[in-house]
């Protein structure tokens, strides 16, 4: 791969890389921490994921977290305003529109999201100008990209 991807994660792939040590969202966190590729979050994914683990799980999975988080050093982009989230509102709803203008604002290669219900949908993969990918399709095409 000749250039170095930027990787947008919604929460979900955060609260799934946390709790599976052995999942696509860990083996994707895996690459940027070896610098294969560059993790991009907003604080209000941060904050997301911090909420759903510490209201689902405990005090072991958040430090799991914190672990991770600075073990994989993401680059922290300014979360979207209103206006940035409402231009999504027909793609996805409401709640999600901040992941797909984090994505943009970030100037994300490409927004990787476990959500088939809101983000990962057939009207967002079609008319979102990013790709948007789940784990899997992202790790086949990640490695598709770096064989040979």
């Amino acid at each position: 791969m000749r250039t170095k991807q930027k990787v947008f994660l919604d929460a979900c792939c955060w609260v799934a890389g946390t709790l599976s040590r052995i999942g696509g969202s860990r083996f994707i966190l895996a690459l940027a921490k070896e610098g294969h590729i560059e993790i991009l979050a907003t604080k209000r994914i941060v904050v997301q994921t911090v909420k759903a683990l510490g209201k689902k799980y405990g005090d072991d999975e958040l430090r799991d977290f914190l672990k991770l988080f600075s073990n994989v050093s993401p680059t922290i982009v300014e979360d979207a305003t209103d206006e940035e989230g409402a231009r999504w509102s027909d793609l996805t709803h409401e709640d999600d529109c901040h992941v797909l203008a984090g994505a943009m604002k970030g100037k994300a290669d490409i927004l990787v999201s476990l959500d088939r219900k809101h983000v990962v949908t057939e009207k967002v993969v079609a008319r979102f100008p990013i790709p948007v990918m789940t784990t899997k399709e992202f790790l086949d095409w990640f490695m598709e990209r770096t064989e040979g």
